[in-house]
Parts: C-alpha cells; sequence; structure tokens
C-alpha cells in the first residue's frame, strides 16, 4: 500500500542531476521497504529527467515485476537487453518473469544465463522449478542440487536459496499451493551508466621517466606518503602521488587536512585548528542524516576513536562500501550514497555506506583488517560485525540472524558470493 502522498506530475525542460538523484534514491528506498507503488511512481518521476537511464529503468522493472504486472516488466526488460545481451542479472530477470507468467518460453533466457554463469544458483533453481512444473522430475532435481538443495539446515552456505532450493526437491507442491520465492537481481550497468563500476584491482603502472620512480599505492590498500628524496621532485612526479588528508599523530590522534573537502564521522570528532569551516551534512537519509561532517577551509580537524587506530584505503574509479560506524571519514571528491543492496538490512542498526571514485578512505580499525578475494565458486560466510567494507561485484545475504553453530558474537550471519573482495576485522 502507498505511504507517501502522490506530488503533481511535471516536465523537465532539462536536467537536473540533483532532482534525479533524489527521486532514484526515494525509489530504491520504497523498493527496499516493499512500497512497491511508491517505488514504480519515483522511478517514473526520475524517467522524466533520463528517459534511458539503464539503473532506473531496470528498477522500474523490479517495481512492476513485484506489483505483478509482468508484461510491463518484460517490455522493460527486454528492451535493457537490446544494448546489454549478454547481461546476466537482466536474462536472469527475463526468464523469471516469463516463469511467473507461466510460459515455457522462460528456459531459453535461463539457459542463456547458465551458459554465461554456470554456478548461477537462482536460475538453477528457476530452471528446477520450470521443470518440476513440467513433469521432469529428474532433471529438475539436478537442477535443484546445484542451487545447494543437498546442504544440511544449519550449516554452513544454507542462505534463503539453499532453502528454496531444499524446499521444491521435497516434491512439487500441491495445486495452488505457492511455489517457493525466487527474487529477481539488480542490474548494475558498468559500461554505460553515471557512474564505472569496480574494476579487478591491479598493481598501479610503472611512473614514466625520468627513472627514479615515486610508486603509487596499490588500490584498496595503506597509503604511504612519499619517503624523502636527495633531489628536487619534478611537478610531474608530485602529481602521481596522493596527499594523504588523514595522518595518524601520537596519542591515538589523526590529524585531517581540509584543503581538498572531506567528510569526517561526527561522533569522532575531537578539536580543529586553523581556519576550519564545519557544517553538518543532511544529504543522507534516515540514520546516516547529519551522521558527517563536512570539513573544508585551511586547517584541519583532529579525530579521535578511543583503542582504535588509522588504516588508509585509495580508491581509483571504484566503488567501495563500508560500514560507516567504522570510518574516520573520507575526501569529498567521493561521491557518496546509501548502500541499497543488503537483504539484511532490518537487522543492523546503520545502512552501509556506497562511494565511488579517486580518494582517500579512512577506516577506524582495532587491528589491521584483512582482505579475502571472493570468487563464484569460493562464497564467504561470517559475523555481519566482522564484514569491514567489500567492493567488486558481490551479493551480501543473510543465513541467520545469529549462526546456531558457531560463536561468531551478535548481529547477522551473512554470506558474500560473486566475484570481489571483503576487508574484516574481528
Amino acid at each position: 500500500m502507498s505511504g507517501r502522498v502522490s506530488e503533481p506530475v511535471r516536465t523537465a525542460p532539462f536536467f537536473d542531476h540533483g532532482l534525479f538523484l533524489l527521486h532514484l534514491n526515494r525509489g530504491k528506498e520504497d523498493l527496499r521497504k516493499g512500497l512497491y507503488d511508491d517505488a514504480r511512481r519515483e522511478f517514473e518521476e526520475a524517467r522524466r529527467f533520463r528517459a534511458t537511464d539503464p539503473e532506473v529503468l531496470s528498477n522500474l522493472a523490479l517495481a512492476t515485476f513485484h506489483l505483478g504486472h509482468l508484461d510491463e516488466a518484460e517490455r522493460i526488460t527486454r528492451g535493457l537487453l537490446v544494448s546489454h545481451a549478454d547481461s546476466v542479472p537482466l536474462l536472469f530477470n527475463l526468464g523469471l518473469i516469463l516463469f511467473k507468467a507461466g510460459r515455457a518460453e522462460a528456459r531459453e533466457p535461463l539457459e542463456r544465463v547458465l551458459a554465461l554463469a554456470p554456478g548461477h544458483r537462482k536460475a538453477h533453481l528457476t530452471v528446477g522449478l520450470l521443470l518440476q512444473r513440467e513433469g521432469r522430475l529428474a532433471e529438475a532435481n539436478r537442477h535443484f542440487e546445484a542451487a545447494g538443495s543437498e546442504r544440511k539446515a544449519g550449516f554452513d552456505g544454507d542462505d534463503t536459496i539453499t532453502r528454496a532450493a531444499r524446499s521444491a526437491a521435497s516434491g512439487p507442491s500441491e495445486p495452488g499451493a505457492p511455489v517457493p520465492s525466487v527474487k529477481p537481481e539488480s542490474f548494475d550497468d558498468s559500461r554505460t551508466r553515471r557512474e564505472p563500476s569496480t574494476q579487478p584491482i591491479l598493481a598501479p603502472p610503472a611512473p614514466p621517466e625520468p627513472p627514479r620512480s615515486v610508486a603509487l599505492p596499490p588500490a584498496v590498500a595503506p597509503v604511504v606518503p612519499p619517503g624523502p628524496s636527495r633531489t628536487r621532485s619534478s611537478a610531474s612526479d608530485v602529481a602521481q602521488v596522493p596527499r594523504p588528508s588523514f595522518v595518524p599523530r601520537p596519542g591515538g590522534v589523526v590529524a585531517v587536512d581540509l584543503r581538498g573537502g572531506v567528510l569526517v564521522r561526527r561522533t569522532a570528532l575531537a578539536g580543529r585548528t586553523g581556519v576550519a569551516e564545519l557544517e553538518a551534512d543532511a544529504s543522507l537519509p534516515g540514520a546516516l542524516s547529519r551522521f558527517f561532517v563536512r570539513g573544508t577551509g585551511a586547517g584541519g580537524v583532529l579525530l579521535v576513536d578511543p583503542k582504535r587506530s588509522l588504516h588508509l584505503a585509495f580508491l581509483r574509479g571504484e566503488f567501495l562500501s563500508v560500514d560507516p560506524a567504522r570510518l574516520y571519514g573520507f575526501d569529498a571528491q567521493l561521491t557518496y550514497r546509501e548502500d541499497p543492496a543488503f537483504e539484511f538490512r532490518r537487522q543492523i542498526a546503520l545502512p552501509f555506506l556506497k562511494l565511488f571514485g579517486t580518494g582517500a578512505v579512512a577506516f577506524s580499525v582495532s587491528a589491521e583488517p584483512a582482505r579475502l578475494e571472493v570468487s563464484p565458486e569460493t562464497p564467504l560466510t561470517l559475523s555481519c560485525r566482522s564484514l569491514l567494507a567489500y567492493g567488486g561485484d558481490l551479493t551480501v545475504d543473510l543465513v541467520e540472524e545469529s549462526d546456531p553453530l558457531a560463536d561468531l558474537g551478535g548481529g547477522p550471519v551473512v554470506t558474500v558470493s560473486g566475484a570481489g573482495w571483503v576487508l574484516i576485522e574481528a
């Protein structure tokens, strides 16, 4: 049921980026809350500003799917596939739409998904349900096994897809009974969207002449200021080395240079130096509103987080999703918004923050965080309280509100799957 008073329809004589993002982010939040009528209205409003934006159209298709308008969801999704023919999320969503509509041609896009991503568990589950509907039970069970039906309840990897596959494998439903739920996938257009998606993290290229090299720090690794040089550095050398905005000081203090503009966590702010201009940032919704303070000017601020220390990361045109409660702050040239990706959002006090661009991110950590690689063949299950940040093409799913077999502490236990990496700490 709609929870927002409708706003008057207006035309958009020119593109207004701020209003566009306002309606896009409102729609995403409504979609997360299950307010599908409101979400559809917001995405339609965002489409007035950018009529062909893939993120708007894919989210509009999700809203219409949940409203049961399968014809419209199919039309939008097929339109996106014209320019994104090998998109696994779009192909899967099309197959799921056709399956929900009871159409036999659902098999074709789902088989294409499995050709592109053989380990795609949702596609295996949906193909299994389709085959089960046709009475081809042996084939269906093979797909249910690929989706995880053989995993035992309560053990590692027992996530929502596994439970749905196990339920489906127990036998065909009675006529009229609901089939196990399968969710559509979010689409991330990594080629043409406003923000390029996270690229694989590679070692930086060797610097040009002169021969004396000034090594850039690797992406998402501690930012180390350049050491002293016996000769004067050229302007091109200096331009290659990012100036760290966040510098550790004795006594657990972090000094922040505001000349380039930064956002810092309000609860860590302990003092200021020079001509520091501070303003509470209210651009984020909900619990994150005024969570950060924007600092500018020819001065600095001092940050303190008792018994924790500074860990710096540097992004180069990448996405990074972070736990905001464990940030000191980040450079203001990074764009940021609330991360809508988590299935378990209602289980945590603060939503993660999604950062993008080139600049420094300062973490507040109790110890040096570990970086773990995640691949489609090696998903990771861990306590949410250990998840500091993640990047790449990853999906985070709730396993249980707490793990009954391991003492992982309070809060939910999640499975991270896909291709990317995570930063974790105790």
